[in-house]
């Protein structure tokens, strides 16, 4: 295994993950007591063009997280890994000991218009989430539920709404459309507080699910413009101008001032990977989507989408 790689093989099953899209997540550690903060999502590699090529979720995954840390957004600690062979990721647990996580769905049933679907059972008993297709999905549902909440623990004081406005730049950056009720959080304190959770989950992230062949294909720009937030009402809005609202709506200004002093992505490393993880088509795609959209996101009156 290689040493930028965390084998996993024999570390302890904690639990499965019934939620989302992935049958094969496991929740573990390296021991079966480990405290809770030292307990992993393990998330393999997901496969894509019907089953014929791997997708580059566990890319996606490591390479956000290193760009939210850049940007000082709270967000899971994500590592490349290997299982038994296979390769994927371990994204820590964002819940410190004696906190209670739970996702925005179950909040958001409370939000004027909000409406929610019932997740379904596979074949196995997995439940799956109908959360893309909730109606009433909407910022003001999300500020609905943050208003007067703090933001993460250690987010230097900021509000709970201005962090998530920071979110949703994070998504328009890095071109992940998944940001549905189910892939954010609060946390509950042991004394009953509620604040806003680190951001998890960018799997979707930076084109992970393309094949080289369609990559290669692309212009970056044009494919950038196109970037919808899927789950959000009204539909058809980009994620350009979700985040620029949510930015304007929650003082989140802070986010594109920190995003203008970012260095080019190629001169931080954030793409480095272990060998056979990435290729140089897959690389070069991934930097291009996220200094287009630095570039979109900074030039905000710009007449740009």
């Amino acid at each position: 295994m290689d040493e930028d790689v965390v084998d996993v093989s024999e570390w302890s099953v904690i639990d499965d993950e019934p939620e989302g899209q992935d049958p094969d997540k496991l929740w573990i550690a390296p021991t079966p007591t480990a405290e809770r903060h030292e307990q992993w999502l393990w998330k393999p590699r997901r496969t894509t063009a019907g089953g014929k090529d791997a997708q580059i979720n566990d890319v996606a995954e490591v390479v956000t997280s290193r760009i939210a840390a850049q940007l000082g957004i709270p967000a899971a600690e994500c590592r490349y890994a290997g299982r038994a062979g296979v390769l994927g990721l371990i994204s820590r647990n964002v819940a410190p000991e004696g906190f209670d996580l739970n996702v925005g769905a179950t909040y958001l049933v409370g939000a004027p218009g909000y409406s929610r679907q019932e997740p379904v059972a596979d074949e196995q008993g997995r439940r799956r989430g109908l959360l893309r297709r909730d109606s009433g999905y909407t910022l003001d549902a999300v500020e609905y539920v943050l208003r007067g909440l703090d933001g993460p623990p250690a987010s230097a004081g900021l509000s709970a709404l201005q962090v998530f406005s920071g979110y949703l730049l994070l998504d328009a950056l890095t071109a992940n459309t998944d940001r549905h009720p189910g892939n954010w959080a609060l946390l509950t304190s042991p004394e009953g507080k509620r604040c806003l959770a680190p951001t998890f989950d960018h799997g979707s992230a930076l084109g992970s699910g393309l094949t080289d062949t369609n990559r290669s294909r692309q212009d970056v720009a044009s494919w950038c413009a196109k970037g919808l937030a899927k789950s959000f009402e009204p539909k058809g809005q980009t994620l350009l101008q979700l985040a620029n609202e949510a930015m304007e709506r929650w003082d989140g200004e802070v986010w594109r001032e920190r995003l203008g002093s970012l260095p080019p992505i190629g001169d931080l490393g954030i793409l480095e990977a272990p060998p056979n993880r990435l290729s140089v088509v897959a690389s070069t795609f991934m930097a291009g989507i996220v200094e287009v959209n630095r570039r979109r996101l900074r030039h905000v009156d710009d007449g740009q989408d």
